[in-house]
């Protein structure tokens, strides 16, 4: 239930499961302290007003009632944020495959045949991972004709990517009208930045190749979120995009804050560590991460993907490099080109062997 108090102005939501339903309830406002009471009955009686002390020493009449959004259906301020991040819960969850096969190959005892029946739960993604598996990408075009066959070849590591990718597909394949993305276009860019993060990670960082792979997948999902929000604000957008900013910038005037400030609501949903919500994060600000080594990979993995051309949005050239990200990875303008040209013949090999 969302409530708002008369004397501050302050808007917040309450868990329906922990109010008691039927009765009549008193409790400080979080912003003033000022004491409010929430009559929860069937049929209400009219809520006392209930006095309380101001600043000067008098006596000021408060209540709580529910926060009605205005007659436009929208809200403002932080309020737009409140219930942006509400609905996370509305966003569709990872496959419990991920999971599941995650736990499985971490465990030293788990075999080929453990592995193989964990993915064969799920048949539209065995299927696929069985397609992708005979690729050319992976060099094994026509040989793999069986899921457990297809884990003894590739590896636990490999096998974990591919069924990261092959799961996200959904995930990531809608049409963004809020961002003009068309349908697969935001899942093309992705792809684009997982592979390139993961070759980034394993000439830099061997030990966090897959964790570069997964975090790059899923690093802009926060505009699974924010959508349809922009979509609602479609003239508010078009002014501001007016003065040349990249979407970034947009969700920050026109919202109050960016995709990447929802990671955190994100990875806790995913049950992701951490070290992936930095990266998330400040994939966009890597100098802000304090270090964060996987951040500075995906946003350099990110600018590559931009200047490709694949997936990129109608604002990728206005998206720069930070300054201090070849340094610290101890790359040059040779390495991008060389991870640009290989990006680029990987996502061209997986797409075809995913249509």
């Amino acid at each position: 239930m969302k409530v708002a108090c008369k004397n501050c102005s302050k808007a917040f939501e309450l868990p329906d499961d922990r109010l008691p339903a039927g009765k009549k309830i008193s409790f400080p406002c979080p912003g003033c302290k000022s004491k409010i009471t929430l009559d929860l009955r069937e049929k209400p009686d009219p809520i006392p007003e209930q006095p309380d002390a101001t600043s000067d020493g008098s006596k000021e009449k408060v209540v709580f009632s529910p926060l009605a959004e205005k007659p436009s259906g929208k809200l403002d301020g932080s309020d737009l944020k409140r219930k942006i991040l509400n609905r996370i819960k509305d966003l569709p969850p990872m496959p419990k495959i991920i999971y599941k096969a995650r736990e499985v190959m971490a465990n030293p005892m788990s075999g080929f045949k453990e592995i193989a029946e964990v993915i064969e739960t799920d048949q539209a993604i065995a299927a696929k991972v069985l397609q992708v598996s005979n690729s050319a990408y992976y060099g094994l075009s026509g040989m793999v004709s069986s899921i457990h066959q297809a884990t003894v070849v590739l590896g636990h590591k490999t096998l974990e990517q591919l069924i990261t990718m092959v799961s996200a597909t959904s995930l990531l394949g809608s049409h963004l009208k809020g961002y003009r993305m068309g349908s697969g276009t935001l899942w093309q860019h992705s792809l684009a930045v997982a592979l390139c993060s993961r070759l980034i990670a394993k000439d830099r960082a061997p030990a966090m190749e897959n964790d570069a792979f997964s975090v790059g997948l899923i690093h802009d999902a926060g505009k699974l979120a924010l959508d349809r929000y922009l979509l609602e604000r479609k003239v508010q957008v078009d002014q501001v995009l007016t003065a040349g900013v990249n979407f970034l910038e947009v969700e920050k005037q026109v919202l109050g804050f960016d995709h990447t400030e929802l990671a955190s609501e994100l990875c806790a949903k995913w049950k992701l560590p951490e070290n992936h919500v930095s990266a998330m994060r400040f994939h966009h600000d890597p100098g802000a991460s304090n270090g964060n080594q996987l951040a500075y990979i995906i946003h350099t993995a990110n600018h590559i993907a931009q200047q490709s051309g694949i997936g990129s949005s109608m604002d990728a050239n206005l998206y720069e490099l930070d300054p201090e990200a070849l340094a610290f990875l101890s790359l040059d303008e040779e390495d991008l080109t060389t991870y640009n040209q290989a990006m680029i013949e990987a996502v061209n090999q997986i797409a075809l062997s995913m249509a």
